[in-house]
């Protein structure tokens, strides 16, 4: 289910992420020529000859080349230089369209030692756009922009000259700055904002993968994970009376169910030491403690895979299939290829694990996931049952049952389903939140409240982690939907839900928003940063650092006199326009 604050953050952030009117298309801005006449007839070679060989205004040297020595200069009077410029802005423009954009630099250069017009500048800078000389562009539409601040033909032409040298923000600024004084109304500038703030937000995300550390997920996420999965308490024969690698896979198991921050990270540590121990004993099929060295090698590679390393995850599934693989081994094996969006090979691995054990609801369950995200709903719903049958205590197959028989518009058996669910897990906060989600999609905005405040209670209740923080994420997000009123209980909500699950992503990007709306863009910033470093989706991290990176350029607007005076003028000329 979308997060309304989500959907809003596009207003909130409107100044910096939308864009203005212009004259014409933007790409026509960085390409455009400087202004010349068409001839309606062609010329004859000799009348060519003859401009070639005509006397100008203005000295020239043996080349035909203006030279304006300070002398001659100081000699003009104001009416002869503004003459001599716009001669030599003609003639360069006559370069300019022969493609001679070397020498035509010569005669704009030459047409500002007279006059510092930002027309010269803007000429000037379309010479440098041909020869890809970015940095010339940068300082002669800067120069005409300092003249012209209003300039949008610069404006955009600077754009396009910092993106190419990868200054994005830079190059975002203009564009923002370039839509304000169109009065947010061109879609072609908008479409390059969003285009150059993507660009930008990949290239940053990608340059914090390379330097992040592998860590895991929140808790909530981790357990709704595991939650899955059959887990055994001593598989194997394994007990807290073990000894080496038995013992510490067993220790690990008994911290995994305890479904706690500080539970899933001691798992973590014992099921790398649990490998170890068994690799010590250079394992083999042969080896009697070969079936545990699988399982902890499994455990292994669901907790890499947790921590978005799916190569790692991999090595220690194909070290398992060489022991003695299972059915679990398979589901896992799907789960990862599933991931990797490889659904073909996934479905074959799923299949196999129900040809090795046709009762095993792990199988059942996660295949039903795959057929879920491939649309098939009913087959999904087949799969879903069967994991209920072969695994009773996957909360989530329940619940999964519940809401796809809603999807497909049973809307009285989806009620029952959840009734079922609510009577077999009565402690369980996943059931009133999640049926919460569907009252809230059926418009049923009290309902849905009183659910998510159910959730929130009773996870309040429990010592251990369940869905964590996403009941009062939701409530917070229901509240505040088209109801300004209710954002400081909604920033409330979302502050306890950031302090009762410090890893959630979630919990972080919608409070950013609600501060956001506030006005308190540092905060803002921080919260959409930790976010894009929280989430492990690529697409998630991504997203929350262009809200950082677009709330960035916000307080530059802010920070500026001219834009921000330009805005309220906008703003004024928008409201004469509303009729009362």
């Amino acid at each position: 289910m979308e997060n309304s604050l989500t959907q809003r953050s596009k207003t909130l952030i409107a100044i910096a992420a939308v864009a203005g009117a212009a004259a014409i298309g933007a790409s026509l801005y960085y390409y455009s020529t400087p202004s010349v006449e068409t001839p309606k007839k062609k010329k004859t070679k000799s009348k060519k000859k003859e401009e070639e060989i005509k006397q100008t205004i203005y000295p020239v040297d043996k080349n035909g080349v203006p030279t304006l020595s300070e002398d001659v200069i100081k000699g003009l009077t104001d009416k002869q230089k503004e003459e001599w410029s716009m001669a030599l802005k003609e003639d360069g423009n006559a370069k300019f369209k022969n493609q001679q954009f070397k020498e035509a630099i010569e005669y704009y250069t030459s047409a500002l030692q007279l006059k510092e017009d930002p027309v010269f500048y803007s000429n000037r800078s379309a010479c440098y756009v041909s020869l890809e000389d970015h940095e010339n562009v940068i300082k002669d539409t800067t120069a005409a922009i300092k003249l012209k601040p209003d300039y949008s033909k610069c404006i955009l032409r600077r754009s396009q000259a910092y993106e190419k040298i990868e200054n994005y923000v830079d190059a975002m600024m203009d564009l923002t700055a370039l839509s304000i004084y169109g009065g947010f109304s061109n879609k072609s500038v908008e479409g390059l904002l969003d285009k150059t703030l993507k660009k930008f937000a990949l290239k940053l995300v990608e340059e914090k993968i390379k330097l992040q550390k592998p860590d895991l997920p929140s808790a909530s996420a981790i357990g709704s994970f595991f939650g899955a999965f059959k887990l055994e308490t001593n598989p194997e024969g394994i007990s807290e009376n073990s000894e080496g690698g038995d013992k510490l896979l067993f220790e690990a198991i008994k911290k995994i169910k305890e479904n706690t921050i500080e539970g899933y990270n001691e798992a973590d540590k014992l099921i790398e030491q649990a490998c170890e121990a068994y690799e010590v004993l250079t394992i083999s099929k042969e080896n009697p403690s070969a079936s545990k060295a699988t399982i902890a090698l499994e455990y292994s590679s669901l907790f890499k895979f947790l921590k978005s390393l799916p190569i790692e995850a991999s090595g220690d599934l194909a070290k398992a299939f060489n022991l003695k693989p299972t059915a679990r081994t398979y589901v896992i094996r799907a789960i990862i290829k599933a991931d990797q969006n490889n659904f073909n090979d996934a479905q074959n691995d799923f299949k196999q694990a129900i040809k090795l054990d046709g009762e095993n609801g792990d199988a059942y369950y996660h295949a039903g996931q795959i057929y879920y995200l491939s649309g098939d709903l009913d087959t999904a719903l087949e799969y879903y049952e069967k994991a209920k049958v072969h695994n009773p205590s996957n909360i989530f197959a329940f619940i999964q049952s519940a809401c796809i028989t809603y999807k497909l518009g049973k809307i009285k058996e989806s009620e029952d389903k959840f009734t079922e669910a609510k009577l077999k897990f009565p402690t369980s906060p996943e059931i009133p939140n999640y049926y919460g989600e569907l009252l809230s999609d059926r418009g049923d905005v009290p309902a849905a409240l009183k659910q998510f405040e159910t959730a929130a209670r009773l996870q309040k209740a429990l010592p251990n982690f369940s869905v964590g923080a996403l009941p009062l994420i939701n409530q917070a997000a229901l509240i505040s939907r088209d109801n300004l009123e209710k954002f400081d209980e909604a920033e409330k909500l979302l502050r306890e839900a950031c302090e009762i699950d410090p890893k959630s992503e979630l919990a972080r990007i919608s409070l950013a928003q609600v501060v956001l709306q506030k006005e308190s863009l540092d905060e803002a910033i921080d919260l959409f940063e930790e976010s894009a470093n929280l989430t492990k989706n690529f697409d998630e991290k991504v997203q929350a650092t262009q809200f950082a990176e677009a709330t960035k350029i916000q307080k530059r607007i802010r920070a500026d006199p001219v834009l921000t005076a330009k805005i309220a003028e906008v703003m004024r000329q928008q409201m004469v326009g509303i009729n009362p």
